[in-house]
């Protein structure tokens, strides 16, 4: 299964930028799953990260808060910190979205990692 997987600093008061631009899975096709889990890896958790996530203008996760990440829990794809699981239609081309955002007035780090498989399940 394909991986995305990164740590990104969202500033205060801001939005960070599309998590798989720029990568293969900017675009995907139909039947694609895809696993997105976050969590607040910054030294104090507040609950200002909230997580968009949208495929094709369809809305799967708006303001969805992110959780913090907690010392020897497993970061992966079956677990606590999975914010959305969903497979794609039929059709040929999607474009997924994934942006955090963060309400606070400090930057906050977020690690994100997406799973990818053209076979769910």
């Amino acid at each position: 299964m394909p991986i995305v997987k990164k740590r990104i600093s969202v500033g205060a008061g801001s939005t960070s930028t599309q998590v798989l631009q720029g990568t293969t899975y900017e675009y995907v096709t139909g039947g694609t799953q895809l696993i997105v889990a976050a969590a607040d890896a910054s030294s104090s958790y507040a609950g200002e990260v909230t997580m968009r996530f949208n495929i094709n203008n369809t809305e799967f996760a708006n303001d969805a808060v992110v959780s913090e990440k907690v010392s020897g829990e497993a970061f992966g794809f079956r677990g606590g910190y999975v914010l959305n699981d969903t497979v794609t239609g039929p059709d040929v081309r999607y474009r997924p979205i994934v942006t955090f955002t963060n309400s606070g007035s400090s930057s906050r780090d977020v690690e994100v990692a997406i799973f990818i498989s053209t076979q769910p399940g």
